[in-house]
């Protein structure tokens, strides 16, 4: 982003603050996961393990999808918050579009790693982590910032990919987990 005008970077620096701001809602809510979901798979209710995931999963969304309504509708005043310049505020209103997109990735990735953390299922997901963001989203950043007319923006669109295919592994991972969990489970009752 240092390639770009000052402007350009106090809008990025606003909208990315923002984001991290929401983002506070879906981590609580995978760190009370890690707990949950841990506690359970030690007293071998895997059922209950599973369920808790679930619902933390859903009410990350569901609190993520509200906060993105809210801030469709008044990223204008959110984008208010930090500057009085008119320029930062109109290009701060255009990165929030785009951070609606990134929460939404975050508020499904979030919580899953929380589960996984409680498994004690913590490699996969670095390994997750380290793709999505060093090898998919910021080289797709940087082409899309540098190779096209999408400017600063290709930065964001190249970190909600990375965020999104991250998503998606992780959930695909937290399914294999599950399932093997279960499998331990009913063949240790046998």
């Amino acid at each position: 982003m240092s390639n770009f005008n000052t402007i350009t970077i106090a809008a990025h620096q606003a909208a990315i603050n923002f984001a991290s701001f929401l983002y506070m809602v879906p981590l609580s809510i995978s760190m009370g996961l890690t707990i949950l979901v841990g506690f359970e798979v030690g007293a071998r209710r895997v059922a209950d393990a599973r369920q808790y995931s679930y619902i933390g999963i859903a009410m990350a969304v569901i609190m993520s999808a509200l906060c993105a309504i809210a801030l469709f509708i008044f990223n204008k005043q959110a984008a208010g918050l930090y500057s009085n310049d008119s320029a930062v505020i109109e290009l701060t209103k255009q990165f929030l579009y785009f951070a609606i997109f990134f929460q939404l990735s975050d508020a499904i990735a979030a919580p899953i790693q929380g589960a996984l953390r409680g498994y004690k299922d913590v490699n996969v997901t670095f390994i997750v982590a380290l793709i999505s963001f060093w090898v998919i989203g910021l080289p797709t950043g940087y082409l899309l910032a540098n190779y096209t007319s999408l400017g600063a923006f290709g930065y964001w669109i190249g970190l909600i990919s990375g965020l999104a295919m991250g998503a998606v592994c992780l959930l695909l991972r937290l399914l294999h987990v599950q399932r093997k969990t279960g499998r331990t489970a009913v063949s240790n009752h046998v």
